[in-house]
């Protein structure tokens, strides 16, 4: 575990550059920091929130999933790095045709309500779901059948990516 916190050990190149650039690129500055900074109440919270704009920015999704229980800073994080695009619902998402491609779903935890968008949008080619708490009993339902999610976590947080181009790992690490 030590030695992937920081990409060491990692050989699956998006992986890398994901783990190292995105999850830990803590040094990057973008335009939109100092308004993070302020929305921040605190170090942790920042962290957070840097890191949830540079996923959005990384992953360039073309469909935005937010659900309504979202706190507000990180809806307008998420908003802030791509303002073109209009979020819509858990419930909508479930409707999306089957050719949808790189949905983004943040959610703050998984519930039964959102299991099922949960699933469309990781069984979706190319995009990724984010789950806040990722400590739940209905993880390993919505991982059941899949065998193409990148899944990035730090024990209290998650990151799933699903493609069917990468292999199904899991990797621990701290970000």
């Amino acid at each position: 575990r030590a030695r992937r916190s920081r990409g060491f050990g990692v050989h699956s190149p998006f992986a890398f550059r994901f783990i190292t650039f995105v999850l830990r690129g803590s040094g990057s500055v973008y335009y939109a920091t100092p308004q993070i900074r302020t929305l921040a109440k605190d170090r942790i919270r920042r962290r957070r929130l840097n890191l949830l704009f540079r996923i959005v920015c990384d992953r360039a999704p073309q469909t935005l999933i937010l659900p309504p229980d979202l706190p507000e800073a990180e809806r307008h994080v998420i908003l802030m790095a791509d303002s073109r695009l209009t979020p819509i619902t858990p419930d909508e998402a479930e409707h999306l045709p089957a050719t949808a491609q790189r949905l983004l779903l943040c959610l703050p935890a998984l519930t039964p309500e959102t299991l099922t968008a949960a699933r469309r949008v990781i069984s979706s080619e190319n995009s990724t779901l984010i789950l806040l708490d990722a400590v739940s009993p209905l993880l390993p339902a919505l991982m059941e059948n899949l065998d193409h999610v990148m899944t990035f976590t730090n024990g209290r947080s998650a990151v799933m990516v699903g493609s069917r181009a990468l292999p199904s790992q899991t990797f621990e690490i701290n970000f």
